[in-house]
């Protein structure tokens, strides 16, 4: 009776050690979470912070980039730091068919019609060399390729060129499903370029650059293998 009654007593200090255990877990992780979150939002303020501005010459009274500088103006992108609208939309498409046809053919006849007399005719060596040979080619490729992609962001004037062209800059970043995806696009704007809803299509931004990198579950599924693995798969054949 002694000793159910003491493993009773162990089964149920066993239990709450492993209730208390898996709540602090449960609290640091939360906690982890939020230091996770905090951290990201103070890089990402000083990030955000740590842009060009402007250099006015000491001592002025004019502020090229002052907000009562142009009252007439809108608000469309014209100075550093200002925000601006892009409409990706991307296609491309490609296609290519070739067809090659070729054919050769070889005829050579060598015989003995004379050999110490008159050689019979259903005798062998009449037709003592007699080579033909025939080559063919026929042969047919076609690829086609559609390639197409479509999003809208917000981007920043990082520059202006002595032009008045505006160097932007876009970057958006998504976690979802242990999967984060990064969007960066650069790209060079004329200012006539843009609509009156502050918004540029990226046909109409010259120099541009679009990059979209995965990192994640489904990245390591489509990344091709090291060249260890290559290696070795060469040599086995599968």
């Amino acid at each position: 009776m002694w000793v159910t009654t003491r493993q009773g007593y162990e089964c149920l200090l066993l239990t709450l050690l492993v209730a208390v255990g898996a709540g602090a877990s449960q609290n640091k992780k939360e906690k982890s979470v939020n230091d996770a979150a905090a951290e990201s939002l103070a890089q990402y303020t000083q990030r955000v912070r740590a842009t060009a501005t402007s250099n006015s010459a000491l001592g002025s009274l004019w502020v090229p980039q002052g907000r009562f500088c142009n009252l007439p103006s809108d608000d469309k992108a014209r100075n550093v730091n200002d925000s601006i609208i892009i409409n990706v939309v991307e296609q491309t498409t490609a296609e290519g068919d070739t067809s090659v046809k070729s054919a050769r053919t070889f005829t050579a006849s060598s015989s003995i019609s004379a050999l110490g007399g008159l050689v019979k005719a259903n005798n062998g060596l009449q037709n003592i060399f007699s080579p033909q040979s025939s080559q063919a080619l026929n042969g047919a490729a076609q690829t086609s390729s559609d390639s197409s992609f479509s999003t809208s962001l917000a981007a920043q004037v990082v520059s202006v060129l002595a032009n008045g062209y505006l160097v932007i800059e876009a970057v958006r970043h998504m976690d979802m499903n242990n999967q984060r995806q990064t969007l960066l696009v650069h790209g060079v704007v004329r200012p006539s370029d843009i609509a009156v809803d502050n918004s540029v299509y990226s046909y109409q931004i010259f120099n541009l650059e679009v990059q979209l990198i995965g990192k994640g579950v489904l990245s390591d599924g489509v990344r091709p293998p090291n060249k260890i693995v290559n290696a070795i798969l060469k040599v086995v054949g599968f």
